[in-house]
């Protein structure tokens, strides 16, 4: 039987080998992006719109930029703005994300596991995902309060007052309680905008780049009942406060400028049990000093190995040299007055409710052990 003679060709495939591999590198470069798992925030809004596989669409970009992806799922109904959630040593494949998708929020949080990226979809990436939608330009109206045909009443209220005449979607309820009354707006459309939040004569006005539509979200200011049965105050009738965080008791404390005490509530803190300040990123500490409240995120779809982990709100705070630190809720109420953390301050979800009342961009939070 005759044999080829494959000596050389072997010693070929050697060299070449050698040649790639080099000085112990390997051939195909390890993977560096993080694991990225998407959720359709306004699945009843894409409905309505007309959009199937929203989700999908994003993860198919993704998939182009060569990141691994997550089955995608829904979520919510409503999320107006996308959010794209990342541990701080993520930001620079959450920025490249963000340029990817051309909208998106940013919000890092120290909470949340390194190497993974969370993307809640809102109403601003229907557009961006599908580029070749006839864009009609609608007005969405959601009722946020529990009060009975608000939305339905606005809604001829609103259509009442415009010059320019502009369809509705049938109103909805949203999926949580705003306790300010916001009118979201594409930037081309903010002369409409205008005319819709006079009409309101409620809350605010927020533009919001990408979105196709005019969305007005009813607040509790139109259902005092309801606030008043959450435990919440007005603002505008909350005196100017100042929040403590005591470590070591596990509480945090409202006091008013003249250090009365408001409310207290307790808390969990970081899990490293030494308590002490916090010395670098990931040591699972909470740091200490006088810090400001630097936002407020709607957190109640911010996931953590597949559960609801954060509660309805995140309050971020600003802690240089350290970024992803705030205050928010959870879905593990028995292990508050522990430390559990990654380094944020967890509360009882229903004692976060309360503590929104007081909470405004810009006040002190001191945090002291």
């Amino acid at each position: 039987m005759l044999r080829k003679n494959t000596g050389p060709f072997v010693g070929l495939i050697a060299l070449l080998i050698l040649a790639l591999v080099g000085c112990g590198s390997p051939i195909i470069p390890a993977k560096t992006k993080p694991l990225v798992n998407v959720y359709n925030g306004c699945n009843a809004y894409c409905t309505k719109v007309g959009v199937v596989g929203l989700a999908r669409e994003i993860n198919k970009k993704l998939i182009e930029d060569e990141y691994i992806v997550v089955e995608p799922k829904n979520l919510s109904n409503y999320k107006v703005v996308t959010e794209i959630v990342f541990n701080p040593a993520d930001e620079k494949a959450a920025k490249d994300i963000q340029k990817t998708l051309e909208v998106g929020k940013l919000i890092p949080q120290q909470d949340l596991s390194a190497g993974g990226v969370q993307i809640i979809l809102g109403m601003d990436s229907v557009v961006g995902a599908f580029p070749t939608m006839k864009v009609e330009n609608k007005i969405l109206i959601l009722n946020s309060t529990r009060k009975k045909g608000l939305a339905k009443e606005m809604t001829i209220t609103i259509d009442r007052a415009l010059t320019k005449k502009y369809p509705f979607y049938t109103s909805d309820d949203a999926d949580r309680y705003y306790y300010e009354t916001v009118t979201y707006y594409p930037p081309s459309l903010e002369a409409s905008a205008k005319e819709v939040f006079h009409a309101v004569g409620m809350g605010r006005m927020e533009p919001v780049a990408k979105l196709k539509d005019i969305v007005v979200v009813l607040g509790l200011e139109f259902d005092p009942n309801t606030k008043k049965r959450l435990g919440l105050t007005d603002k505008t009738e909350t005196p100017e406060t100042r929040i403590v965080v005591d470590k070591t008791d596990f509480t945090l404390f409202v006091y008013d400028l003249s250090d009365n005490v408001l409310a207290s509530f307790p808390i969990s803190i970081g899990k490293n049990p030494d308590l002490a300040d916090k010395k670098q990123a990931g040591d699972d500490r909470t740091p200490e000093g006088s810090f400001t409240v630097s936002g407020i995120q709607d957190s109640a779809g911010w996931m953590f190995e597949g559960r609801p982990a954060y509660g309805p709100w995140f309050i971020s705070l600003s802690t240089p040299p350290f970024s992803g630190i705030g205050i928010h809720g959870t879905d593990e109420p028995e292990k508050i007055g522990t430390a559990v953390s990654e380094g944020c301050i967890r509360m009882r979800n229903e004692d976060l409710e309360r503590l929104m009342s007081y909470i405004r961009i810009g006040m002190i939070v001191d945090i002291r052990h």
